[in-house]
């Protein structure tokens, strides 16, 4: 709560990419959008351009 907005969304980025390689083995990345409120932002999380495409038979 007492953190500055750029400090909280580095960790929250961090946490997600992080999440996103333990869990399913991939890289994303995260892209954070204009805050409409001071309290409150939004992300877009996306695979990242490095990734090759998953075969549709690969399970995940």
């Amino acid at each position: 709560m007492n953190t500055n907005p750029q400090d909280a969304r580095a960790a929250a980025t961090a946490m997600v990419t992080e999440l996103a390689r333990d869990f399913h083995d991939t890289d994303v990345e995260v892209s954070w959008e204009p805050p409409q409120e001071s309290w409150s932002w939004t992300a877009q999380v996306t695979l990242a351009a490095e990734n090759d495409a998953r075969s549709p038979d690969a399970e995940g």
